[in-house]
């Protein structure tokens, strides 16, 4: 329990510490781009390849199902509760999009990677790998129908994006090496952990230079606004611990761990960038974004005992 909870905390000290490193300009605005691609598109990647070639054993590949149907069944859940609750609180119809949004899908990615390895080692990351993917494919299609709902826009969703991302690039690669015993040479797998090890905590950085670039007043500007992480950090995982509780469903605990995490992580943030591409409501979506990251410095840690 102690090990879980510090883990946390620490990973979230460091979102702080990028918040005041960014307010305070001594990581300049224009770096923040290049330093998120780094890890976006190198040190995780690499870290996620590294977790998955570490896994031995038939017992991974069928945590890895578990894994994959358990977020498909999360995703529906969410998405049924924050409708809901936008219908309770009349959200405008140029909000509804980014509170469904915000809701169904979170930063399991850019947070999860990092918090589940920190919290659950190699494994936690291998099964938060598998879960990844299937979000990554809902963000790049219902996701993305969902920020540009109610807006006249026509958009192509690119089968590119949703598969040929680096991170499942990654899964892939893994998966090759895992399945067919291929060995990693040593200089190589040296030069692989030593960029793995810099993921966690540059990625927490990162998100704190980001959360850094809004302004509070804009952020606090809107009330009902609060309500959404209310509906995203505490109702939706409180329902899933649950739905643990109640139905004994045989899943193996590492994956229900994972899942409850999962469930307890703030909303994807390349929501914004997508309000930003299609000009919809970049207000709403970078509110949604700061709040629920902001919130889960508390939750998180707390859920998380409270689970495990």
């Amino acid at each position: 329990m102690s090990v879980v909870a510090t883990s946390v905390i620490i990973l979230f000290a460091l979102i702080f510490l990028g918040f005041f490193l960014g307010k305070g300009k001594v990581v300049k605005q224009d770096s923040i781009p290049d330093l998120s691609n780094l890890v976006l598109k190198v040190t995780m990647p690499v870290t996620v390849f590294c977790s998955i070639v570490d896994q031995q054993g038939e017992s991974n590949l069928s945590m890895a199902w578990q894994m994959i149907v358990g977020v498909i069944i999360f995703h529906g859940i969410a998405f049924v509760i924050t409708f809901i609750a936008t219908k309770l609180m009349r959200v405008p119809q140029n909000e509804e999009g980014v509170w469904l949004f915000s809701g169904m899908l979170t930063n399991n990615g850019f947070m999860g990677l990092p918090l589940a390895l920190a919290v659950f080692g190699t494994q936690g990351m291998f099964l938060m790998a598998m879960g990844n993917v299937i979000s990554n494919l809902i963000i790049f299609s219902v996701g993305l129908k969902l920020i540009t709902m109610r807006y006249p826009i026509k958009n192509k969703i690119s089968l590119r994006q949703m598969l040929l991302n680096n991170i499942n690039i990654a899964v892939v690669l893994g998966f090759i090496f895992l399945l067919l015993h291929i060995p990693v040479p040593d200089v190589l797998d040296q030069l692989l952990t030593y960029l793995a090890n810099i993921t966690s905590g540059l990625s927490m950085l990162v998100v704190g230079l980001s959360l850094s670039r809004l302004a509070f007043k804009d952020v606090f500007s809107e009330a009902k606004m609060f309500v959404l992480p209310v509906v995203k950090l505490l109702i939706i995982p409180l329902v899933i611990i649950f739905l643990f509780w109640l139905i004994p469903v045989p899943i193996d605990p590492a994956v229900k761990s994972v899942l409850i995490l999962t469930a307890a992580l703030p909303s994807a943030s390349v929501q914004s960038m997508f309000a930003e591409q299609y000009g919809t409501n970049t207000a709403a979506a970078s509110r949604a974004v700061f709040l629920t990251t902001l919130f889960s410095v508390v939750t998180v840690p707390l859920l998380m005992m409270l689970a495990l």
